[in-house]
């Protein structure tokens, strides 16, 4: 049984050098130490060098994420951002929305005024530049992250948008001030 634990700590190894999430990583990387640790104790002449170091290394890690989970926290959009950014941008495709976050970020045009505006900004042809600054900083990003950078970027653009009211959103606002 003991001998199981370092393979599946290999294996738990190997799913964290996949994967591009840093938390997922370094939550497998504690898993495979843990079993690490059971193996290298456990033997019938316990291995203390081995021990101590994944022992360090589990510490480390512990922290490294408890650092990563405090900076999503600090990062997470509010209620009402995230409500009103997801109406703004539901009918986006990722590609669009990749798009569109680009030419905000680059600064290479105005911040839409309205959602036709937001319609064109997701159709104008990248420039060589924004083209990298696509593949090299935005192309890796999950949706929710992408909603997330536009939906701060352009905050007081979508408010005057009012993209809750196109919706029928104000009718779950009506109702939650019921409720």
């Amino acid at each position: 049984m003991v001998e199981l634990c370092i393979h599946v700590a290999n294996v738990l190894y190997l799913a964290s050098f996949l994967g591009r999430d840093m938390l997922w990583l370094r939550v497998l990387t504690c898993g495979g130490l843990l079993l690490g640790v059971v193996f290298f104790s456990c033997q019938p002449a316990p291995m203390y060098g081995p021990t101590g170091w994944h022992v360090l290394f589990l510490f480390i890690n512990a922290v490294q994420i408890r650092r990563l989970i405090a900076e999503r926290r600090r990062l997470m959009l509010t209620s009402k951002q995230e409500r009103v950014g997801e109406a703004t941008f539901h009918d986006l495709s990722r590609d669009e929305l990749l798009t569109l976050l680009t030419h905000v970020m680059s600064q290479a045009v105005e911040p839409p005024k309205s959602p036709d505006d937001i319609q064109q900004t997701c159709h104008q042809p990248l420039s060589k530049q924004e083209g990298v600054l696509r593949d090299l900083a935005f192309n890796h990003l999950s949706r929710a992250d992408i909603l997330n950078l536009l939906t701060r970027r352009m905050w007081n653009a979508i408010v005057r948008l009012k993209p809750s009211r196109r919706r029928g959103d104000s009718r779950m606002a009506r109702e939650e001030k019921v409720a």
